[in-house]
């Protein structure tokens, strides 16, 4: 099994992550897993393994290999290094206190997007549950596609035809409930009410029974720092009183961040 998307990449390097990508699917995986699922030869699957825990980024439990805390060690500088995304932890938090609902923000990773900050509501069933079907919903570094929730819908709002082609050619647009956006022609009618409103809304398209409206917040420079976003269960959306005042709330939360990025003078570009 190749992913082999990066055509210049260094192929060993590509395996290496690959290798990495299939163990943290499958929630660890032995040497001759490996060996079978990819086909190569025992001694080249082992000096990948061998060299990735002796660095730390695999570790060996019994026969089995997982992924290591050395790439906790890189996600948190990554997650820190910028001004912005500090600053979105803020918001996040501050949305979520104003609200006392689910909150998040989100920034595009490699066609998908990945939850850098979330704050849960305080009788959530996700946060006993974070391995589970239902803590995937909001976990720090969680991956999504982009078509399904509120914050990756705003941001493809911002992209280019082209731009969302491309993603839509990589990811797909598959279901996760019957709600979900699977074809191109939805999904382009879905930016354009995007657009005009000025934020997404994913009513039970990620996961039945949440509702979940997200905008995009801008750098000083007008690029997308990332995408804030706001949840709450179904049973909880009284008189559509959510449609009506979350992304009201929602909206200044994120022209109040856009606003300290301004202040900072410090323009946070997208690498």
């Amino acid at each position: 099994m190749s992913t082999d998307h990066a055509r210049d990449g260094v192929k060993t390097t590509e395996r290496s992550f690959e290798f990495v990508e299939y163990i943290q699917r499958r929630d660890g995986a032995t040497l001759s897993e490996l060996v079978s699922e990819f086909g190569l030869a025992k001694s080249t699957v082992y000096k990948h393994l061998s060299t990735l825990e002796s660095h730390g980024y695999l570790v060996k439990e019994s026969e089995r290999y997982h992924v290591g805390l050395k790439f906790h060690h890189h996600g948190e500088y990554a997650r820190l290094r910028k001004r912005g995304y500090r600053l979105a932890g803020r918001a996040v938090q501050d949305l979520a206190d104003r609200t006392n609902e689910e909150a998040d923000f989100v920034v595009e990773n490699d066609g998908r997007t990945i939850t850098i900050y979330e704050s849960y509501h305080p009788q959530s069933s996700y946060r006993d549950d974070l391995f589970g079907t239902a803590g995937d919903l909001s976990r720090s570094g969680t991956y999504y596609r982009m078509h399904c929730t509120a914050g990756g819908k705003a941001l493809l709002a911002t992209f280019s035809d082209e731009r969302v082609e491309a993603i839509v050619d990589r990811w797909g647009l598959p279901a996760r409930t019957e709600n979900t956006i699977t074809d191109r022609e939805a999904l382009y009618d879905d930016r354009a009410r995007t657009r005009e409103r000025g934020y997404a809304v994913a009513d039970e398209e990620y996961v039945d029974g949440l509702c979940a409206v997200g905008t995009v917040v801008s750098n000083p420079d007008g690029s997308p720092l990332g995408a804030l976003g706001m949840s709450v269960p179904t049973y909880r959306r009284e008189n559509d009183a959510f449609e009506a005042e979350a992304p009201a709330v929602l909206i200044e939360t994120a022209r109040d961040l856009e606003a300290a990025l301004e202040e900072g003078g410090e323009a946070e570009t997208r690498s």
